[in-house]
């Protein structure tokens, strides 16, 4: 006869039927796409929260305890979210880590690593990143592989047709050449035939000096620039007061978007954002 003592044991350390995989992305566009992938049978955690960079973020405590419950860890990698490093005594020994920059040929930049912006590129996203986080997803949780795999296939095809979209929203635009406070649109311009002349900030985290401010206004003027684009995450006096000496505007991009940004919830709908941000300033 089996003891109650032993059926209770049995209940209790039984695997739970429903567990749920544990994700924890760096940053909002790679923790929605796994959200994506994963639907219901994942539970993301974003440690990047809205209106921050991730070149200076800095983790707090919470955040880093919840690393100890993960069981995937999603980050960009070449240099955008070094501050993970930091998180290496949070992690456990089972963690799977995937840097979704690894594997690809980056643009090249000043810096030694590489452009990381890879996730403002849709097809890179779709080609890349998407089967790569399927794959790990599957690998964590085995029995819902197919579904990941399924999913995957879904979004990749919503993919393919933002593509499309971007590319039609921007058609119409006749200027190319765009002033930026921030170097993050390497990938979205190579993909849609655009090109940043100038841009405030050149390195993430180093304030500009007046002599690159200066070279800004005077390429603006050269460019016939009718605005500035600025993100959510630098400062905007700044912005206004350069737009304002090429006698530009200034208009609203934003790389990151976040779970609670009406609009930018969504990486389709941050990317469809940024899209018509640039046809407006453009125009």
């Amino acid at each position: 006869m089996v003891s109650l003592l032993s059926v209770l044991a049995g209940l209790l350390f039984a695997a739970p039927v429903n567990a749920k995989v544990h994700v924890v992305a760096t940053i909002f566009p790679l923790a929605d796409i796994v959200q994506q992938i994963g639907k219901e049978d994942v539970e993301v955690t974003t440690l990047l929260p809205p209106g921050a960079s991730p070149h200076v973020f800095e983790p707090t405590p919470l955040q880093i305890r919840a690393l100890a419950h993960a069981d995937l860890f999603v980050r960009v990698g070449a240099g955008l979210d070094n501050w993970t490093d930091k998180l290496g005594a949070a992690q456990r020994s089972d963690l799977r880590v995937i840097t979704v920059s690894d594997n690809m040929t980056l643009l090249s930049t000043s810096g030694a690593v590489g452009d990381p912006h890879v996730w403002l590129d849709p097809i890179l996203v779709r080609d890349h990143i998407v089967p790569a986080l399927a794959a790990a997803l599957g690998q964590a949780d085995a029995a819902h592989a197919a579904e990941f795999e399924r999913a995957a296939a879904e979004f990749r095809s919503a993919l393919t047709a933002l593509d499309a979209e971007i590319q039609q929203t921007l058609a119409p635009v006749s200027k190319r050449n765009y002033i930026a406070f921030h170097s993050a649109w390497g990938y979205f311009s190579r993909r849609y035939g655009l090109h940043e002349i100038a841009a405030i900030e050149p390195f993430p985290g180093k304030e500009p000096s007046a002599q690159e401010i200066t070279h800004v206004i005077q390429e603006a003027r050269g460019a016939h620039a009718q605005a500035l684009l600025v993100e959510p995450q630098f400062p905007a006096r700044l912005a206004e007061q350069i737009a304002g000496d090429f006698g530009g505007r200034t208009v609203l991009v934003d790389p990151l978007g976040g779970a609670t940004v009406p609009g930018r919830d969504h990486y389709v709908r941050l990317m469809r954002y940024n899209a018509q941000m640039f046809a407006q300033a453009l125009q």
